[in-house]
């Protein structure tokens, strides 16, 4: 089994993203969405991007945005995917001339149709949302609601953190794992210590198979 890809979501200053690339982490999320407590500005943005190296992948987040919002930010970072985590169709998605995942939650016909209706998706990122669309609640879905009807990458999200990580790696074998609040501290901000020790205990998770 190919090592489990890590993305770090919600980072929001240079010292989360430089401890993730450091500690293993394949993908930084950079969340652009209006309504999320992690939204960052696009200077932080390029801040940050400027610091990673060109392997690791900058993740622009949105959900629900308006279509002139999105091309204002993308049109001054150097993203390498973008991520759409709400109610975006197929036709929302292939817009802006990069390569796409998109969040679902058990609101998606119980994971039904994933490649009828976004066909170009790079993968899907399966997460428990709340009423906006927007992830990082920090609660997980139904674990036992794991039929996604899909050939493409998967990619658990949802309230996953240092202790049941490995658990959600051995019941889906993902391609890979995606965490936000789950590696912050009380106060919102990344922990760079719960960063690292759930990087570790992912791709450690895989190799011992």
């Amino acid at each position: 089994m190919k090592e489990i890809k890590v993305k770090i979501c919600g980072v929001k200053d240079i010292r989360a993203a430089l401890a993730s690339e450091e500690s293993g982490a394949d993908y930084i999320g950079l969340v652009f969405c209006k309504k999320s407590k992690r939204c960052i500005s696009i200077n932080t943005a390029k801040q940050i991007i400027s610091v990673l190296k060109p392997s690791t992948q900058k993740v622009a987040l949105f959900s629900n945005d308006e279509e002139k919002y999105i091309e204002s930010v993308m049109s001054e970072i150097k993203a390498d995917i973008i991520q759409f985590h709400g109610n975006e169709v197929e036709s929302d998605c292939i817009k802006h001339g990069l390569p796409y995942i998109k969040g679902v939650s058990e609101d998606n016909d119980g994971f039904k149709n994933l490649d009828k209706k976004y066909p170009n998706a790079l993968a899907f990122i399966i997460d428990s949302h709340q009423d906006d669309g927007i992830g990082g609640t920090g609660k997980t879905f139904d674990w036992t609601n794991n039929m996604f009807d899909t050939k493409k990458p998967i990619i658990i999200a949802g309230g996953l953190n240092c202790d049941n990580v490995e658990d959600a790696i051995k019941l889906f074998l993902p391609y890979g794992v995606d965490v936000s609040s789950g590696v912050e501290s009380n106060d919102g901000n990344k922990d760079l210590n719960l960063i690292r020790k759930f990087i570790k205990k992912a791709k450690n998770e895989n190799k011992s198979k």
